[in-house]
């Protein structure tokens, strides 16, 4: 018969914590949703030469970050209750000329992003595509 012997630096007479390690530490859970709309603009503050004076459409795809504590039930944040306060949002600006829409008169992408996030309860972070390639994001520091 074969004794095992843990090597001292193994063993232990308390079992493992599963308290975080210091006071200070603390879990931060981070959520995210996608959600899209197409809409056109214009960006009046650029010059007459620039494209992006004329007005012209985007695919947009807005990424939302939410972070927080969880909940009793578990959550950040349910994504239905996400989708109950960000939905009306993206009804405003999906197929609209974003000019129009109230705080979006210079609607560049950084200026969309801060819209979302301005309007989002518990929102950390808002990046917003023009395309595959082109985005910009906000976040709370």
């Amino acid at each position: 018969m074969t004794t095992h012997v843990k090597p001292p630096h193994l063993e232990s007479s308390a079992p493992a914590s599963t308290e975080p390690k210091s006071p200070a530490s603390k879990l931060v859970t981070r959520i995210g949703r996608t959600y899209r709309f197409e809409s056109a603009h214009h960006l009046p503050l650029l010059p007459d030469s620039h494209k992006c004076k004329n007005v012209h459409g985007h695919n947009y795809r807005v990424e939302v970050v939410i972070s927080g504590a969880l909940d009793a039930r578990g959550f950040v944040m349910d994504f239905a209750e996400i989708d109950a306060e960000i939905l009306p949002l993206i009804r405003k600006v999906d197929h609209r000329l974003l000019n129009e829409v109230e705080g979006l008169e210079n609607p560049t992408a950084e200026v969309i992003a801060t819209w979302f996030l301005q309007r989002i309860t518990g929102c950390e972070s808002v990046r917003v595509y023009e395309n595959d390639d082109c985005w910009a994001e906000v976040k709370i520091s």
